[in-house]
């Protein structure tokens, strides 16, 4: 089998011990150790800014062509990091875990989109990528299934057995790639250094990235819609179970529905790559943006459990999009030679909307309610959205001077 098969079988199980991870935790804190919305919020911002301080002190400063064995290193740290989870009796505890696999999940994801644009030819560079996303939203999809099958039955705690099967598996299949992965690295970024195209010679430079406008552009609707959708991860099963009385295999069933959503689009947009109909990658981001603020306004109007999932299945749609189009847009903005360095802040960005989302917001939605959280988000992504037609204007007003 080529690296790039082995590379998505580990996107699909690690993004399903990701989000189940997120989705999860939130439960376990209210519920089993018995802390209020806050501690829920400090424990989403911690495995966030974990994440964040890892990607930014570490991953951005390793090379393309040792990023296979730092999957390797980062699964067995998930996979430790996930039986603790298991283990732990009391919140400070479980919070270690959570730093752990915060460590741990900020090595392996950048690591492996990054592995995606190393093992691909530039003819079928897109196609990967849009690839890579449908193992993420088939990620999204069975590890809740799955979830809310075991939730039936057993305690919440034993979800945490499989997201270790997971992780074990996933460690062995890293193995594979660093085997197949590592000559066809070495000779790309030989061909990289060799070769006469400039998008290919980028002197690496963090800083220079953050002077590249369409880069920054990719950033700026990445992090804005993140802040919505890690406070949705992190609130939203408290808010259903609060408000529609549901069961935990419910609340499971709700995110699988979002996420349903969010493959479904991806299959379509599958479809767009292969006729190489994707123009306007800008102006689709920020269409999404204003796909999620009627999904936030549906949400703060939904009065049963009907409703609700009606607003989680527009807001998988806008989810759906925002990534895989920056992946796409990064590629043709970014040279090779700062690619691993690009997609980690790429992805850090979206753990800076882990910590301003559910930190703030919970702490807001304590005092209040989370249906006033949602409309605080609403209103800041209807900006976002505003603020994205005036840098698209204005950029269309410089081109013409």
């Amino acid at each position: 089998m080529p690296a790039i098969f082995f590379v998505f079988l580990v996107i699909l199980l690690q993004r399903a011990n990701t989000n189940m991870v997120q989705s999860i935790n939130p439960l376990f804190v209210k519920y089993v150790l018995d802390k209020n919305l806050f501690y829920v919020g400090i424990t989403t911002a911690v495995y966030a800014i974990s994440t964040l301080a890892v990607r930014y002190l570490i991953s951005i400063r390793i090379k393309p062509q040792a990023i296979s064995k730092f999957v390797i290193l980062g699964l067995l740290l998930f996979s430790v990091s996930i039986l603790g989870y298991f283990f732990s009796t009391n919140y400070y505890e479980f919070l270690l875990f959570v730093i752990i696999s915060g460590f741990a999940t900020a090595i392996i994801m950048p690591f492996l989109l990054s592995l995606v644009h190393l093992v691909s030819d530039k003819t079928v560079i897109e196609k990967n990528l849009t690839i890579y996303s449908l193992m993420l939203s088939l990620a999204l999809v069975f590890g809740p299934l799955l979830g809310s099958a075991i939730l039936s039955v057993l305690q919440i705690r034993y979800i945490y057995i499989m997201l270790c099967i997971f992780a074990v598996s996933a460690f062995f299949f890293a193995v594979k790639i660093h085997i197949k992965a590592k000559s066809a690295i070495k000779q790309k970024m030989e061909s990289a250094d060799n070769s006469g195209n400039t998008a290919d010679i980028v002197k690496s430079s963090v800083f220079a990235l953050f002077k590249n406008r369409g880069f920054l552009e990719v950033i700026f609707y990445n992090t804005t819609f993140s802040i919505g959708f890690a406070s949705i991860v992190a609130l939203g099963g408290v808010f259903a179970k609060d408000n529609f009385h549901t069961e935990y295999f419910e609340i499971t069933l709700l995110f699988s529905l979002f996420f349903i959503s969010s493959l479904i689009t991806r299959l379509v947009l599958l479809y767009f790559t292969k006729k190489g109909n994707i123009r306007n990658k800008t102006k689709i981001l920020n269409i999404s943006i204003l796909i999620s603020v009627v999904s936030f306004v549906l949400m703060i109007l939904s009065k049963n459990i009907g409703f609700y999932a009606f607003s989680l299945i527009i807001l998988g749609i806008p989810h759906a999009l925002i990534f895989p189009i920056g992946t796409m847009r990064i590629s043709e903005v970014v040279g090779m030679n700062d690619m691993v360095a690009a997609n980690t802040i790429y992805q850090s960005n979206f753990d800076i909307g882990g910590i301003i989302g559910p930190f703030f917001l919970s702490y807001i939605g304590e005092i209040y309610s989370i249906r006033f959280v949602f409309e605080i988000i609403a209103v800041f992504l209807f900006l976002a959205f505003i603020t994205g037609i005036y840098i698209k204007n204005k950029k269309i007003i410089k081109l013409k001077k």
